[in-house]
């Protein structure tokens, strides 16, 4: 027979307890590199990129930092919306700029070369903006893990 081990909460303690919760997301998304740029990625070429956001904040009285479901109306919400089977460009890549809208292409502006690492932190810039927006409570995005290949990524804290 399986021995049980249970768990009690000890009464009468008061301290708050900081912890980090992590949530992953999925999306396809085009890009290239630019600025001076001579490797292959200077290509238009896409991805099937990957994230982890995490977030830290407070335990609440029922146990949470927050539910699992708020981190993805949040944050999959932005990148559905903004990112997912879009091209990512920079504003000074003017002629992939301009096929975009004459194509009328799915396609997001940002003002630095779409390297993975200026994407991560582009990421924790504006998912922390979504969950201000969207929550009623303080959480701090504390770092951002963005694959662009299964044995590629970048980490920003």
């Amino acid at each position: 027979m399986p021995k049980i081990i249970s768990y009690r909460k000890h009464e009468g303690i008061t301290r708050t307890t900081s912890m980090k919760v992590v949530k992953h997301f999925r999306w396809s998304m085009a890009h290239r590199l630019t600025h001076g740029y001579e490797g292959s990625c200077a290509s238009l070429h896409g991805h099937e990129y990957e994230v982890e956001v995490t977030v830290a904040g407070e335990v609440d009285a029922m146990g949470l930092v927050v539910d699992f479901a708020d981190i993805k109306r949040a944050c999959q919400g932005w990148i559905k919306k903004h990112l997912d089977h879009a091209t990512i460009v920079s504003d000074q890549d003017t002629s992939l700029l301009e096929f975009l809208q004459r194509e009328n292409q799915r396609h997001y502006v940002v003002d630095f070369n779409t390297t993975a690492e200026n994407i991560a932190t582009h990421l924790r810039d504006v998912l922390q903006q979504e969950l201000d927006r969207v929550l009623d409570q303080h959480l701090s995005v504390v770092h951002i893990r963005l694959l662009e290949t299964p044995s590629s990524w970048v980490e920003v804290s």
